[in-house]
């Protein structure tokens, strides 16, 4: 699971005091990320390489730009992995022509971080990486919910927000895949090759035709009682869910966070919330 950075310092939990703090100045890395087992903190910047004389320069300037930020916890950095990467394509019947892929990714070792608050990163990640997924699949209230428990500083506007994200959750309409008990309660929407299917219903027969239109509907969403538990900020409920086994299935593709990406057509087709 990530969260997008862009050049904007974020809380992910204001209340504990777990935030990402800039360094130096400058653009901040791309992304924050972390296991899906809520572990491995870490800090990705990619460049992509159009030096003559290789990737070195542009792998020293990812680096350099990964280096812009720490995650620390009530003033205390967390341990991470920092990734920079440099890539440049190669082109067969002309120049370059060689492919470059170079990485740099130690640990950064940190300080010892009080238990209850070692959780705190990566719950307000989740919360962080859920908002990013649905906002675009018209989610946009409890997207914008599930961002404002990352910056509660007290407890009752927390509480105050909590019941606004869950309330917002109860709201949100759940797709259920036809024919299958594998795959619980999802939220999310209907992706066509023309973008997201925002302001509509999709019918099991629209979604048959879109197939047949070759505009490859897919459903996006992501497990509702996972996002419950990024709600309450159960860390444990949050990796039971994520560590459940899941039944292979010949179309759905699970992405281990939580998350899913189902074909739409006449094989498989989301009722209730598409």
């Amino acid at each position: 699971m990530f969260a997008h950075l862009g050049n904007h310092v974020i809380d992910l939990d204001r209340r504990k005091q777990a935030r990402i703090k800039r360094l130096a100045r400058g653009d901040l890395p791309d992304w924050i990320a972390c296991k899906s087992e809520l572990t491995s903190l870490t800090i990705a910047e990619a460049k992509g390489c159009h030096d003559p004389g290789g990737p070195a320069k542009a792998l020293a300037r990812a680096w350099t730009q990964a280096g812009r930020i720490d995650v620390t916890v009530k003033g205390r950095k967390v341990t991470v992995k920092r990734i920079a990467v440099a890539t440049r394509w190669g082109v067969a019947n002309s120049v370059p022509a060689d492919a470059y892929l170079s990485v740099r990714d130690p640990v950064d070792k940190g300080e010892p971080i009080d238990p209850q608050d070692k959780d705190a990163p990566f719950i307000g990640l989740l919360r962080l990486h859920v908002a990013s997924m649905i906002e675009p699949l018209g989610h946009a209230e409890l997207a914008q919910a599930l961002r404002s428990l990352t910056r509660q500083t007290f407890q009752r506007p927390l509480r105050d927000a909590t019941a606004r994200a869950r309330a917002a959750l109860d709201n949100a309409p759940i797709g259920q895949v036809e024919k299958t008990h594998d795959i619980g309660g999802l939220v999310g929407g209907i992706v066509t090759r023309a973008g997201p299917i925002t302001d509509a219903i999709a019918s099991t027969v629209d979604q048959e035709a879109l197939a047949r239109l070759n505009l490859r509907p897919v459903f996006v969403g992501i497990d509702r009682d996972l996002i419950r538990a990024a709600i309450d900020g159960e860390a444990q409920t949050i990796r039971g869910r994520l560590a459940e086994k899941v039944s292979p299935d010949e179309f759905a593709r699970p992405d281990r966070a939580g998350g899913w990406i189902i074909p739409l057509g006449t094989e498989r087709r989301i009722v209730g919330g598409a």
